[in-house]
């Protein structure tokens, strides 16, 4: 049988809202998971995209000479 929990670790002690449905004695297989680093958007390259997209306003008209290519 597995069961997965989210828990935190304080002291060495599991503690978290599942902790109490844990077993008294149990073999278990702990994975450690750094907290991710603040990843900040690159605002220069998201600036230089501004304007490259296109809007089709026909967006089937669009797809049907796309898809006729295919033939």
């Amino acid at each position: 049988m597995v069961t997965t929990i989210e828990a935190d670790i304080k002291n060495g002690m599991v503690i978290g809202p599942n902790a109490a449905k844990l077993p008294a004695v149990a073999h278990v297989r702990i994975t450690l998971l750094t907290k991710p680093e603040k990843n900040h958007p690159d605002w220069d390259v998201i600036k230089e995209q501004f304007g490259k997209l296109q809007t089709r306003v026909d967006t089937v008209e669009w797809q049907r000479q796309i898809r006729s290519e295919w033939d």
